[in-house]
């Protein structure tokens, strides 16, 4: 059997194509001081009277926060593998995207309050002050602290690999049939009434997979490998460009160089930035025209895409910068809207207490179980409307996120509770994934990261709820499943007509 689909733990780091495959266990009993996550946080609290560098402390907290967690400072991390051969793990990937979206992307709003911007002076002064984003950001120091906090303490990996695949085919053309068959189950389940958000689940494994076929066949060195998954990663690219939401595409990249960083280091440093940077001016823009001829007008996807490339490509310089500084400024990060939630909570309306958890938690019953269930959508905006961060008369959506629900259920303590049982539940569900699954490679790298998606960046507690309850579900179908075909075994069982 391949080394990436045994799921067996190696203690010593893997080179090469390997890297997939380390598992670790962990690494002793000893667990380093906690504390080290919540010294910039009561730096920046202690400072709220000086806004400016508040911020700028709580902001380069989270930073620390991630030099902290990654290099295994407050925990060793399993097996005493670096974290570049485990990145697809909670404490890896899913910490990066969630402490980029919620606290690091702020910098850019920040920065423009401060009137350091490439647009010719700040464009947002009228709007927020520093002091509420500077508060904003010290609640996002506090929550990332918490997530990572919860992501140590579940960290445990001594069970993975307890199931493995029963296959001998490379890791690449394992992957490959993932892709193949839980796209076709996509389609399948899609035609079911009341399935849909279980076909939506599978053809994001699918997606996931195709772009791990990619970075594996590269690892491997297998043309025809990558051959494969550079159609298939086209394919989805461009189905991403013709969707509207900037986010599809940018996460097809991060993916690739999340996945591609443990065999090709130095190239995924070097070209990531490029990407990013191309990515920031042309893609705001081409958004924008995509979705005023498609979304709001008649025009058909390919048609409309085709405009918005011929509008990048004659829009001045000028422009395409103005529009990159827009989406910086007030879609990468949710700092903004926070500060509608901070100007009225606790002083206009007051804390929800349990509420908002235990509505979440209602919220996890299909409409077939509830059937005057209510739309989820309309109940979060209601929070919305009643803070002030959207008007019930136009059709912007300003759902609150984790962290503010966490902030809305109970200040500092509320977002610290939320914020650790998200961390709690991103490592079990890594862990669990590992064990069914045959270790890192399908569990963590491919399963985890597909079916928990929301984990990356959060959404308003309902939805995360529906989202997290719903992927273990079939997570543990898929188990079942894999059990019954006799395609999941135990990590010790032969596999026909080969010899020990």
């Amino acid at each position: 059997m391949s080394a990436f689909a045994s799921g067996r733990r190696a203690d010593a780091r893997p080179s090469g194509a390997r890297a997939w495959t380390a598992a670790g266990r962990r690494a002793g009993d000893g667990v380093a001081s906690y504390g080290l996550l919540y010294l910039p946080v009561v730096a920046a609290f202690f400072l709220a009277p000086l806004p400016a560098l508040s911020y700028w402390v709580a902001w380069g907290g989270s930073w620390w926060v991630l030099w902290a967690t990654m290099t295994g400072r407050v925990r060793p991390l399993p097996g005493g593998a670096p974290i570049a051969d485990q990145l697809m793990r909670p404490i890896g990937f899913t910490q990066v995207v969630f402490a980029g979206y919620t606290a690091l992307t702020s910098v850019f709003l920040a920065l423009d309050l401060h009137g350091v911007t490439p647009v010719g002076g700040s464009t947002l002064e009228w709007k927020y002050q520093l002091w509420q984003v500077a508060e904003a950001q010290r609640y996002y120091l506090l929550g990332h602290a918490a997530v990572a906090t919860g992501m140590l303490w579940a960290m445990d990996y001594r069970d993975s690999g307890t199931w493995r695949i029963a296959t001998s085919a490379s890791a690449s053309r394992l992957v490959l049939w993932f892709a193949g068959g839980t796209f076709v189950g996509a389609l399948a389940v899609g035609r079911v009434p009341g399935l849909g958000q279980i076909a939506e689940r599978l053809q994001t494994v699918s997606i996931v997979a195709s772009v791990l076929v990619l970075a594996l066949a590269l690892a491997e060195r297998r043309s025809g490998g990558v051959l494969v998954g550079s159609v298939l990663f086209v394919v989805n690219a461009v189905q991403a460009l013709l969707s509207g939401w900037k986010e599809e595409v940018l996460v097809l990249f991060l993916l690739l160089a999340a996945l591609a960083y443990p065999v090709y280091r130095r190239t995924v440093l070097v070209v990531t930035p490029v990407l990013l940077i191309a990515f920031l001016a042309a893609v705001p823009t081409y958004n924008q025209t995509f979705r005023e001829l498609n979304w709001a007008g008649e025009v058909g996807p390919r048609e409309a895409a085709r405009q918005a490339v011929e509008v990048v490509r004659e829009s001045p310089p000028d422009a395409l910068v103005a529009n990159a500084w827009r989406f910086l400024t007030e879609r990468a990060s949710e700092a903004s809207l926070f500060t509608y939630y901070l100007s009225s909570t606790p002083h206009e309306l007051p804390h929800e207490g349990t509420a908002l958890a235990e509505r979440a938690v209602a919220m996890v019953a299909p409409r077939a179980v509830w059937p005057e269930k209510p739309n989820v959508e309309a109940v979060v905006m209601e929070r919305a409307y009643a803070n002030g961060a959207a008007d019930p008369a136009s059709s912007v959506s300003a759902k609150p996120q984790y962290v503010v629900d966490g902030y809305l259920s109970g200040g500092a303590l509320g977002v610290w509770l939320a914020c650790l049982v998200f961390g709690l539940v991103a490592s079990w569900a890594s862990r669990l994934s590992e064990r069914w699954f045959g270790g890192y490679l399908v569990g963590s790298a491919l399963l985890y990261t597909a079916l928990f998606k929301v984990l990356w960046r959060g959404n308003s507690f309902e939805f995360a709820a529906n989202t997290v309850a719903w992927a273990f579900v079939l997570l543990a179908a898929l188990f079942v499943a894999g059990r019954l075909a006799g395609w999941i075994v135990p990590a010790g069982a032969r596999l026909p007509g080969r010899r020990r």
